[in-house]
């Protein structure tokens, strides 16, 4: 594969097979023009909804695709939805979107505005572009609206798309059936404003990106305009990216610990581990075959699923934070919690089952049936008299053995292990 673009404005031959390759993109309006578009500069743009103050793992797929676009020399705009968003995309959703105040929309703007600025480059508008579709949809009054957009769309257009469709039965308000057209006017004013050329979105967003592309066909004579987009990416039991038990995983390590989500990558499957380590991994292709290669000769080891998570953690968070999570994960293994500080042991205690005892102290076999690693108080007794049992890593074997405030980490936090992968946390 072509390098990426140098001083001398040198472009990588072909970015759009690379990210095929990787396992990325879905549907393209012109898979042959958007090639061929992107052999010279152009700007690209990607919109982000700003229905929470964090974007989530998902987002981040969208992230990687933008900075390898600019990475490639292309100039991207990431485009928040400070308009939209009082609105509500009717995309993927069954039934109509909850309104967020103003004051909640704006804020969540901001917040976006700075998570983004953590992983694309705006400092200097050559390179990327930080918008707000708020700044002006805020400003257009709604007769403008309708004889400028809702003139250009029929209701059969409309009806005939998935997004659309798909609510016919359970219904669907007008405020989230235009939608569609907000967003296609936000293409419109880019291309016109900035010159922007190409718009990709998720693969539940093909409706909206192709009326966007029909909108600047029917406004622009000889428009020179394409729409792409990305895949849905699900793990091996088909359960979307980045959804855990308790939900999304966000970014904001204050909403989502990055242990959190360096144990999710640490559990993903083999298979899911070829697949996302292709995605986030900006080295040659080639290379990272070997690094699934190595893997798949002792998966047993899970190397792979070690060096995704940190790949993962470090460019989100930074290395230290990465390195930290390492050292917290084999802390649990190798029940040893000593280097481990306060706050770092409530993030491992909070991938695992935690309790916590409104009491002093506990007997041991109390404490295994509270816990969950015992069935019974007899079936806990034989766990201790057998030594499967050990408490921040020392082993018990006496039945009377009392768990006590003051005897754990800090005091009063006990990691308790049974047999060799069963866990379970108490705090008194």
């Amino acid at each position: 594969m072509a390098k990426l673009v140098d001083n001398k404005g040198v472009f990588m031959e072909d970015i759009i097979k690379d990210l095929v390759d990787r396992g990325l993109l879905d549907n393209f309006s012109n898979k042959e023009h958007v090639s061929e578009m992107l052999k010279t500069k152009q700007t690209i743009y990607c919109g982000f909804d700003p229905s929470a103050e964090s974007l989530q793992l998902g987002n981040y797929v969208m992230i990687t695709i933008l900075r390898r676009l600019q990475k490639a020399g292309h100039r991207i705009i990431a485009l928040i939805g400070g308009g939209t968003g009082m609105i509500g995309d009717p995309s993927g959703k069954k039934s109509e979107r909850s309104f967020l105040t103003a004051e909640k929309v704006a804020h969540n703007v901001e917040c976006l505005k700075k998570q983004l600025s953590l992983y694309l480059d705006f400092s200097n508008p050559d390179k990327g572009i930080l918008l707000n579709n708020g700044d002006w949809w805020s400003k257009i009054p709604v007769v403008e609206y309708l004889r400028e957009y809702g003139k250009v769309f029929s209701i059969n257009y409309m009806l005939g798309k998935d997004v659309i469709a798909s609510r016919m039965d359970t219904g669907i308000s007008y405020t989230e059936f235009s939608y569609m057209i907000l967003q296609s006017a936000d293409f419109y004013r880019l291309y016109k404003e900035y010159g922007c050329s190409l718009q990709i979105g998720g693969g539940d967003q093909w409706g909206n990106l192709t009326s966007s592309l029909e909108l600047i066909r029917k406004k622009e004579n000889n428009a020179n305009a394409e729409v792409f987009s990305v895949k849905l990416i699900t793990d091996s039991e088909g359960k979307k990216f980045g959804k855990s038990e308790r939900g999304a995983l966000y970014l904001n390590p204050r909403m989502c610990s990055p242990y959190f989500i360096y144990q999710y990558f640490i559990n993903v499957s083999d298979s899911d581990f070829a697949r996302y380590i292709r995605i986030f991994d900006d080295r040659d292709l080639n290379d990272i075959q070997k690094d699934i290669d190595q893997h798949n000769e002792c998966p047993e080891r899970r190397l792979g699923q070690k060096k995704l998570a940190h790949l993962i953690v470090e460019q989100l968070h930074s290395k230290k934070v990465a390195d930290d999570c390492v050292k917290m994960s084999e802390a649990l293994f190798k029940n040893s919690f000593s280097d481990l500080n306060e706050e770092q042991i409530m993030e491992v205690a909070d991938g695992i089952n935690h309790f916590v005892a409104d009491t002093s102290e506990l007997n041991i076999i109390d404490a295994l049936v509270k816990v969950g690693l015992a069935k019974s108080k007899r079936e806990a007794r034989e766990f201790v008299s057998n030594g499967s049992v050990r408490i921040n890593g020392e082993k018990i074997t006496d039945l009377e053995y009392m768990v006590a405030k003051g005897n754990g980490l800090y005091g009063d936090k006990f990691f308790i292990r049974r047999g060799k992968k069963s866990y379970a946390f108490l705090k008194l």
